[in-house]
């Protein structure tokens, strides 16, 4: 059986419109918040962007997987130890106190990542962790701490889906994107594309990132 999970990042008002796509396929995905950057605002070319408001939205990501991407999304490689501990241990905190469940999955912000934060994020509870890089090979990863995007980008993933349906020994696609991108690129027809496509195969288990 090949998995296959989703994976957003951020916690965007734009979560609302991809849940909507998710939940009428049946699709159970990982959704990685900042808790501490609930009232940012800002742009993307013309899109504004506004963080979801945790404690008035949080039945939307009911039956999904929360998790914690930071508190407040910095480039946690140039933190001292110390404060790497506190952008994710508060995160974690906030997130359980929000949603009243564990959080097991984190998520790198932004494109850096190395051995010293992943040691202090595991130290924390954390057993499944999303780092900022790709890795199309369809393959598990050496271990949970360590797992790696399949594709970025929508267009992207429907090229490598078919792919990974084509390969026999193809074993598991990560895809990790953000909301907003569906909003301003107009491609939510696309992730439903991508969400028939899994969900139809009858040799792929679409998974929670908890469960790789």
């Amino acid at each position: 059986m090949k998995l296959f999970a989703f994976a957003i990042d951020d916690g965007t008002v734009f979560d609302e419109k991809v849940i909507d796509i998710f939940n009428r396929y049946g699709i159970k995905a990982t959704f990685n918040l900042n808790s501490g950057l609930q009232d940012y605002v800002w742009f993307k070319d013309w899109l504004e962007v506004r963080r979801i408001k945790l404690e008035e939205k949080k039945g939307i990501y009911d039956g999904h997987e929360v998790a914690s991407h930071s508190l407040t999304h910095p480039y946690l490689t140039s933190l001292s130890d110390e404060d790497i501990r506190r952008e994710v241990e508060e995160d974690i905190n906030n997130l359980k106190s929000v949603f009243h469940c564990d959080i097991k999955t984190f998520s790198f912000p932004f494109d850096g990542y190395d051995e010293r934060s992943i040691g202090i994020i595991k130290s924390l509870g954390i057993t499944h962790i999303i780092l900022p890089c790709i890795d199309d090979s369809f393959r598990y990863p050496d271990d949970a701490y360590h797992i790696k995007a399949t594709s970025w980008d929508i267009d992207d993933a429907l090229c490598k889906v078919q792919r990974f349906i084509e390969d026999g020994e193809a074993e598991l696609f990560v895809y990790l994107s953000h909301s907003y991108d569906y909003e301003y690129g107009d491609s939510y027809a696309k992730l439903e594309e991508l969400c028939r496509i899994v969900r139809g195969r009858q040799d792929i288990k679409i998974i929670n990132v908890k469960d790789i």
